[in-house]
């Protein structure tokens, strides 16, 4: 069965390739350069490498070449095998959460709604009750229209939230380089107010963003939006929803994510936890001048925020 994960496609690559960041190929796997400082860069092979153990140090010797050839301090990798013996190694954080939560969609629709939260299955119904409709974009044209519709929503969002948003033409790209990539939009009498892009891949369905509109949050319509991205994994044979990302359990009440994650948490499913990413080091000392630099960075975004307060 071949469970190559999203981002390590080639229209995952296309995708990072229109947003100009680059991209070479280690053995088939993607790797993103993301330069530095003094014309030094780092890798990062997201959601990888997958190798067999008899092939690691043929891997590792190709990825030495590599970073010698595009200058890297280091590479960092989310599935380290067994490559850490072959280099140097300091345990770092993912681009992606460390922490998710995924739904099985190998249940029936009514077994799905029986694990949800009361208040999960409650919000849906009274969604579809209260006359929310929710549409996928089956044509380019609606992709188009719907990406802005999308953007529109987001930043309200990003407002009331306080979250991160990209600008409409990352959304945009979004659609038009992943062909697995689709984008739901709830309506209340033709007016939009909440949506959602998600990505059907090898089985699996994720869901990457999602935003809400400030008029109409009594209609609980990000619940009904959920509901249908879920069933139409379903209709294209995903057995795992994947909500991307939530707080660690052990995360604090103060937790950025702790809104959200109480919103995920209402359709059930089962916590994931995966095992932090690691730094494999190419060149020592300049891995060491980009720890300080860190560091720095961290410093001055704390006294940044309390400047602002």
């Amino acid at each position: 069965m071949n469970t190559q994960p999203l981002q390590q496609s080639n229209a995952w690559k296309e995708f990072q390739k229109s947003l100009h960041h680059q991209m070479i190929e280690v053995d088939t796997h993607k790797v993103r350069i993301q330069p530095l400082f003094f014309g030094k860069s780092y890798g990062y092979i997201a959601c990888g490498p997958h190798i067999k153990e008899s092939k690691e140090e043929v891997f590792s010797k190709i990825l030495k070449s590599a970073a010698n050839k595009n200058n890297l301090i280091f590479t960092r990798v989310d599935h380290t095998a067994h490559l850490d013996q072959y280099f140097s190694s300091q345990s770092s954080h993912s681009s992606y959460p460390e922490t998710t939560l995924t739904v099985d969609l190998k249940l029936s629709d009514n077994e799905l709604l029986a694990q949800m939260k009361r208040k999960g299955r409650y919000n849906i119904s009274l969604a579809e009750k209260r006359g929310v409709l929710v549409m996928r974009a089956n044509t380019q044209k609606k992709r188009k229209t719907y990406a802005q519709h999308f953007h529109n929503l987001l930043l309200q969002t990003t407002l009331r939230d306080g979250f991160f948003a990209h600008d409409l033409s990352y959304y945009k790209k979004m659609l038009n380089h992943l062909p697995m990539a689709e984008i739901f939009i709830a309506f209340f009498d033709d007016v939009p107010i909440s949506g959602a892009i998600c990505t059907y891949h090898k089985g699996v369905a994720t869901y990457f963003y999602g935003a809400s509109s400030n008029q109409f949050r009594e209609l609980m319509s990000p619940y009904l939006v959920q509901w249908e991205a879920m069933k139409f994994g379903k209709e294209k044979n995903c057995h795992t929803y994947d909500f991307l990302g939530i707080a660690p359990e052990n995360a604090g009440i103060d937790h950025p994510w702790k809104g959200i994650t109480s919103f995920k948490k209402k359709f059930g499913g089962t916590v994931v936890s995966s095992l932090s990413s690691t730094d494999l080091i190419h060149q020592a000392g300049w891995y060491r001048v980009f720890l300080v630099a860190k560091g720095i960075q961290k410093i001055w975004l704390k006294v940044k925020r309390l400047l602002r307060k």
